[in-house]
């Protein structure tokens, strides 16, 4: 089976979204759904002169659109991607295949994630503690670090499959902290969880 996943986002991108792992045979949900953050920081994005945060641009929104997946990797301790800002779960490396990410892609925007991160000391444990990050989906630590687990358990195949698109309902707004500065694109190298 392969593994996908649907990402669903607000076309009001300081209210959170949905991610749920999808059973491809059955077309239910495996895991999830689950809150999820697809805001770029504005502050950075104007810095790097993206100042609408346009998502076929480097640091803006994360692009709608279908997403292979190639693999997981790890976060922390000899890698480029520091547990307070990727989350102590690994990323999920995407590659833009169809849509606004292909765009993007065409652009020039490539290796976006989903990570968790920047949240571990917030005393807000629930998806208002989502902090925007520059293109990524951002998670909570504890809900990636159990799509892992299902992901591994259910024997998912990769390369796997992301569609983020907007629409379902907005759920409660992130921390749009936007002096968040994050690299675009972030590392992707090193430290396999899933090849």
């Amino acid at each position: 089976m392969n593994l996908t996943i649907q990402v669903y986002l607000p076309s009001d991108r300081t209210k959170t979204g949905t991610l749920t792992l999808i059973d491809p045979l059955t077309g239910l949900a495996l895991f999830g759904p689950v809150p999820v953050l697809g805001r770029a920081a504005r502050n950075t994005a104007k810095a790097k002169g993206n100042a609408s945060a346009n998502s076929l641009l480097p640091f803006g929104d994360t692009p709608t659109g279908t997403y292979g997946i190639s693999s997981i990797v790890a976060n922390g301790t000899g890698t480029t991607r520091p547990i307070n800002v990727y989350g102590q779960s690994g990323s999920i490396v995407l590659a833009p295949e169809t849509g606004d990410a292909l765009k993007a892609k065409e652009k020039g925007r490539v290796g976006l994630l989903i990570h968790a991160g920047r949240h571990a000391y917030s005393s807000i444990v629930g998806p208002e503690s989502l902090k925007p990050t520059n293109g990524c989906i951002r998670m909570l630590d504890w809900d990636l670090g159990q799509l892992v687990e299902v992901i591994k358990s259910q024997t998912l195949v990769f390369p796997g499959k992301v569609s983020v698109e907007v629409g379902g309902p907005a759920g409660p707004q992130g921390d749009i902290d936007e002096s968040i500065i994050d690299s675009d694109p972030p590392p992707t190298g090193g430290g396999m969880i899933l090849p």
